[in-house]
């Protein structure tokens, strides 16, 4: 069980999150969403502890600002957007630079997401996506209870995509909690169970995708107007037009 009560994260002065209460049991594959700067990565780093937050996070009964990096690897697991790339650094050296990275699992990842033939090449010689295959490759082959992915379908084909939400499918499954933030609505949606919708660092509402998420919210939290289109257990979101705003002439 994932419980966060009062989650309040500060970037100076600035509160980019604020009063964040829930609770998110295992076996859940949730939809983080939200417009640019609404604080879903950051929410994301904090319920992760490598982010300093006041208030609480509990996962299975344990506060995870008190855990040190190997305990909180069991835990809980932050895979980022995107890394800085060190001139000498190789994606093999990226894929074992990480506490707690199990090696059979890591070997299973690697050939998911073909990147056998990468595995000697600089991290500036390789492309966006196949960089953020590394990445989930690397974030997944830690036994976590709880895994984070913040923005993982942003750069990678969609075959990369189709493949990963299945495979994190299977990861709840199997118990474990995964939380993906995103603003690639699809496909992301139709493999969730569960949204949270985040606005100005506040949950704006939270419930199962299928509830959740209608044409109404997608025009509050982007300003679009868009249509949600659902057949069976597919749920896509085809936006059609910006909301008509009043510009300011000179």
């Amino acid at each position: 069980m994932l419980a966060v009560k009062g989650l309040e994260v500060y970037y100076g002065d600035f509160r980019a999150v604020a009063e964040i209460n829930l609770k998110l049991r295992p076996g859940l594959l949730v939809a983080l969403i939200g417009p640019n700067g609404s604080g879903k990565s950051t929410l994301l780093k904090a319920i992760a502890g490598v982010l300093d937050y006041s208030g609480s996070v509990m996962i299975d009964g344990a506060e995870v600002r008190e855990l040190g990096p190997w305990e909180r690897v069991k835990y809980v697991t932050y895979v980022p957007a995107a890394i800085a790339s060190g001139a000498d650094v190789t994606v093999g050296d990226l894929l074992l630079s990480s506490e707690g990275i199990d090696l059979k699992l890591l070997e299973v990842h690697v050939n998911m997401f073909d990147l056998g033939g990468l595995l000697g090449r600089k991290l500036w010689e390789v492309s966006t996506g196949e960089l953020g295959r590394a990445l989930i490759a690397r974030g997944l082959s830690r036994l976590s209870k709880v895994y984070l992915l913040d923005e993982p379908l942003s750069h990678i084909d969609l075959r990369y995509q189709i493949r990963a939400l299945k495979y994190l499918r299977e990861l709840v499954r199997k118990g474990r909690l995964v939380i993906i933030a995103s603003n690639q609505l699809s496909p992301l949606l139709s493999f969730t169970d569960y949204v949270i919708v985040i606005k100005s660092g506040r949950i704006l509402k939270s419930g199962a995708t299928k509830e959740v998420v209608n044409s109404a919210l997608i025009e509050e939290l982007y300003g679009v107007k868009a249509e949600v289109v659902r057949y069976g257990n597919l749920i896509d979101v085809v936006p059609v037009d910006e909301v008509e705003t009043k510009l300011i002439s000179r």
